[in-house]
Order: structure tokens, then sequence, then C-alpha cells
């Protein structure tokens, strides 16, 4: 994991990924949220407020008890942050009517960050969630047979 960022919101970039993010603890959530804090993601691009990402990361957690966040890059610009990520879990809980498969997800994305009076203000989230849903939905080994049929085609060029 790469060390925390020296850069004045180094810490509270570094506490929003484990307090928030990796540990789903929002006790604290005022001291890294701004009150008018929204967050922007794949399955909510109108955004939501820290009541709306809370449930977001709740949700998230009861569906993947071991999902967690390693960060694989940073970089700092004044009062912006992109944050590179891999997020891992396996999905042992329901999520949006989907019973629990065991699906692991592996999956790299990355936040943009903005800060404003030393408090997260927006993040915007990017991550590939067409692989999180296919892996969800599609059964171990019809996924077996995509991948396989895909090699062939693969080796017919």
């Amino acid at each position: 994991m790469p060390t925390p960022l020296s850069a004045p919101h180094g810490a509270l970039v570094d506490r929003y990924l484990e307090e928030i993010l990796n540990r789903g603890d929002f006790s604290r959530a005022d001291e890294i949220l701004a009150p008018d804090f929204v967050f922007c993601g794949p399955t909510t691009p109108q955004g939501v407020d820290r009541t709306g990402l809370r449930r977001f990361v709740e949700e998230i957690r009861a569906a993947f008890s071991n999902k967690h966040f390693n960060e694989l890059e940073r970089i700092s610009e004044d009062h912006r942050i992109a944050l590179r990520f891999r997020m891992t879990g396996t999905q042992d809980g329901s999520l949006h009517g989907v019973p629990p498969l065991g699906a692991e997800i592996d999956v790299e994305g990355c936040d943009l960050i903005y800060i404003h009076n030393n408090r997260i203000i927006r993040v915007r989230a990017y991550f590939d969630l067409m692989t999180i849903v296919q892996k969800l939905l599609i059964p171990p080994p019809l996924r077996f047979m995509q991948h396989f049929l895909e090699s062939l085609q693969r080796a017919q060029k």
C-alpha cells in the first residue's frame, strides 16, 4: 500500500478510505465529510448526500462482508485528489434481490475527491459496474464457458 500522502489533505483522504469505505464507520463522518457533501457513482449518477452514502456503504457491506478497498495510486493537486483503488470482496449477503452466490469481485476504480474547508465536499467514483454485475448474475459454469469460448476465438485469430 502506498505511504500516506504528506500533502495537507492526505490524512483526510486516508480517513475516508479506512473509516468510511473499509470499516463503514460513520461515527466521525462530520469531521471527514462536508455538510453539503455529494457522492456520485455508477449507480448514483445524480448524486447522494451523506445519508445516501451511508445507505450505499451499508448495502454493499451487507452483501460483501469482507469488502475492502486497497489504494493503488494517489495524485494530489491543491484541493483535488485522484485515488486509484482496487475493491475486492465475496458476495455472502443479498444485494438488490440477488441472493448470496459466493461470487468474488476484484475490480479497479478511481475516486475523484474534492476538498473544501478541510472536508470532503464531493466524490466522483468510477469503476467497472458491468464486471461486478456479470460476476453476480452469470453462474460460474456459464462464466467458465464464456472464457473458454473467448479463448478459442483468440486462438483462431
